[in-house]
């Protein structure tokens, strides 16, 4: 088969299947709104002839029904049928009165079960009195009772001839696609063949010096035009294929190497235009594609000023902040230098987001920290000058300065363990016991030790004993996240005799989850997520007198990640809150 035949059953197939399926789609779609506007229509005609014609039951002379009928379909231009909510035929203005007796009863009539159904129904079909196909469209006449039916019905030629209209203009679009298939298979393979006897004519002079070697890569055992241009390429294309496997390799290992360092990669020429980018810097910079377009299109006027800075100085370093989404951004250090053997502009930026979070959480710690130990030392500074000025030789006045020394000692104290703690969690250096516990009898003991603080309050700890599923945790950590929580929960509850603080266990999925809730002052919706930072102190919680050093929720967080579990808090309806931890069921 020559050229010429591929390209023109190649044109003809593609014109066909496209003609055939553009008229399966048209005739589809010709026939659904052809059928859907006959059928809005008729449902005119029906409600118009509802109108007009009444109730059916009404006419006391039945003569009269097929009178009115004749006069409606006149009208209309369209068959009318009166039918009884019996069934029978009264009126027909295409059958005579004298032979309405000898119809069939119509209440299996598709439209006419529909119509009972849904005060009006349509159907396609042969109809045996008229000796064609027709659309029936009936409708409920205006008798609540006994409906009776009006039912007006046209040919469906109509749609017939529509589609015949069609199928006649796909048949002559067929013809000129045949056509246009000879013409262009005759145009096409004579441009084709001489081009190709051009290529064969380049590729035996390009040969005439290499050796020949037989490549089965290529089409060389074809007959025709394209046959004998491979096996004069063949030669060729192995010392090309060489080349780009080793050219692709060396391009894959470097781009993967740019891709794997983290950083963004993006190249451009010396009028800013895009030649390269690797995939990080789209994520870094939060932007789509840049490959193909110009650096001074990209919406972020710092890259923009390092762009233009590049092309007066060696290299150009800046630091700078880009939206990410609603309240949220991300710092940048970004660098950009020139090439001077390829003479491109290279940029290379780097997300120092997290960078820029660990030293705002450094200064802010230290800061915290130094509030936090400022008011027990001056306090234990200003009560031992005290004692050594004034008031050494009066033991009950050396004894009161003396607790409050002693009280802010341990405040210091426990300051420091909680912050070791919390370094040692940090590190890792802490070590756990994992194992299965019964999670009952460590809250029957954390209840216990609570148990005199809370009545003196006025508190109510209600917990429903019962036995649950053993978690995987460690004891010790376990007992001080739930005394930490219930030491919050009473300090924040008001004094109060109906006061009450509930704890709840619940299994969720593969957890076990421990809710402690209380009727304290709650915490802010936009503060859940930072209760659990260190230092932090809700706004409730800063303004009551209670003191406290922000680190009790952090070390109860921090012990239940590292055990597998998860830690959170939510509003309780009415007041207070629930403050929960969930632990892995063994």
């Amino acid at each position: 088969m020559g050229i010429r035949s591929r390209i023109f059953f190649t044109v003809f197939g593609i014109l066909f299947v496209g003609i055939t399926l553009s008229y399966i789609v048209a005739e589809r779609d010709l026939s659904s709104t052809l059928e859907n506007q006959i059928v809005e229509e008729l449902e005119k005609q029906a409600s118009l002839s509802k109108v007009t014609i009444g109730q059916i039951n009404s006419y006391k002379n039945p003569n009269d029904l097929d009178i009115i009928a004749n006069k409606v379909g006149t009208s209309l231009n369209s068959r009318v049928t009166l039918i009884d909510f019996q069934g029978f035929v009264v009126g027909d203005s295409e059958i005579e009165f004298d032979n309405l007796q000898y119809v069939e009863n119509h209440l299996n009539r598709p439209e006419i079960i529909e119509a009972g159904k849904n005060q009006s129904g349509w159907s396609i079909r042969y109809s045996e009195t008229l000796q064609e196909e027709l659309l029936y469209f009936a409708i409920k006449d205006s008798n609540l009772d006994n409906s009776g039916f009006i039912r007006i019905a046209v040919p469906y030629t109509y749609v017939q001839d529509a589609f015949f209209g069609l199928s006649l203009s796909v048949t002559l679009i067929a013809i000129v696609a045949i056509f246009v298939s000879l013409v262009a298979s005759v145009v096409a393979g004579n441009v084709t063949w001489n081009n190709l006897k051009e290529l064969e004519s380049a590729t035996l002079n390009l040969l005439s010096n290499q050796k020949k070697k037989f490549l089965k890569a290529l089409p060389t055992q074809r007959t025709d035009e394209i046959g004998s241009v491979a096996r004069n390429v063949s030669e060729i294309s192995e010392n090309l294929r060489k080349q780009i496997s080793l050219i692709a390799a060396q391009r894959d290992e470097f781009g993967n190497v740019l891709d794997n360092l983290g950083e963004g990669v993006l190249v451009t020429d010396l009028d800013g235009n895009i030649t390269y980018e690797n995939e990080s810097i789209a994520r870094i910079l939060n932007i789509e594609k840049l490959v193909k377009s110009n650096i001074n299109e990209i919406k972020i006027k710092p890259l923009q000023n390092m762009f233009d800075r590049a092309e007066g100085e060696t290299m150009v370093e800046h630091e700078f902040e880009i939206p990410i989404q609603k309240n949220q951004t991300r710092w940048i250090l970004g660098s950009i230098n020139k090439a001077k053997q390829t003479n491109e502009y290279i940029l290379v930026v780097r997300d120092i987001t997290e960078l820029r979070i660990n030293a705002s959480m450094r200064r802010d710690f230290i800061s915290n920290l130094s509030h936090e130990l400022r008011t027990p030392v001056s306090v234990i500074l200003a009560n031992a000058e005290t004692l050594l000025d004034r008031t050494i030789d009066n033991k009950k006045t050396a004894k009161t300065f003396s607790k409050a020394i002693m009280h802010n000692a341990q405040r210091i104290s426990g300051l420091v363990t909680d912050l070791i703690d919390l370094s040692r969690l940090d590190y890792g250096e802490l070590h756990m016991d994992i194992r299965p516990i019964d999670i009952e009898n460590i809250i029957n003991t954390s209840l216990d030790s609570y148990f005199n603080s809370a009545r003196k309050k006025g508190i109510d700890i209600k917990f429903k004993k019962q036995s649950f599923p053993p978690v995987l945790a460690d004891h010790t950590a376990v007992e001080r996240i739930l005394t930490n929580l219930l030491d919050n929960a009473i300090k924040y509850t008001k004094s109060n005799n109906e006061t009450e603080i509930e704890i709840d266990v619940k299994t969720n999925d593969n957890f076990l989850q421990i809710q402690i809730k209380d009727r304290g002052m709650g915490v802010a919706e936009e503060e859940m997520e930072l209760v659990f930072n260190r230092f932090y102190r809700a706004a409730s919680a800063r303004a009551n007198e209670k003191t406290g050093s922000g680190l009790g929720l952090a070390i109860v967080k921090n012990l239940t990640l590292s055990m597998g579990g998860e830690v959170g808090v939510k509003q309780r309806k009415r007041m207070g809150s629930i403050f929960w931890f969930a632990l892995p069921l063994a």
